[in-house]
């Protein structure tokens, strides 16, 4: 399985869980202050925003990749390598 995530699409999830973030987590004035920076400077279109979508799909792809079930043919048989799903 591969995901990849677009900008826009990496924004939205950034503002999502930026969002809960400052409405859930027990946070100082000076640190909400300080995630509300941060997600002002990763506004879509942004090279920030471009440098976190590159990051995200890194993590998204190495997840998987350790998740993901495969079939390696050894000696006329076949193993089953990596994680469950």
């Amino acid at each position: 399985m591969q995901v990849i995530l677009e900008t826009d699409e990496a924004w939205s999830i950034m503002s999502l869980v930026v969002s809960q973030v400052l409405d859930q987590v027990d946070l100082s004035e000076e640190a909400k202050d300080r995630v509300r920076r941060w997600r002002g400077d990763h506004i879509d279109g942004t090279a920030e925003m471009s440098e976190l979508t590159v990051s995200m799909n890194e993590v998204i792809g190495s997840v998987l990749d350790e998740r993901t079930q495969r079939l390696i043919r050894r000696k006329g048989r076949y193993i089953s390598t990596g994680g469950n799903f």
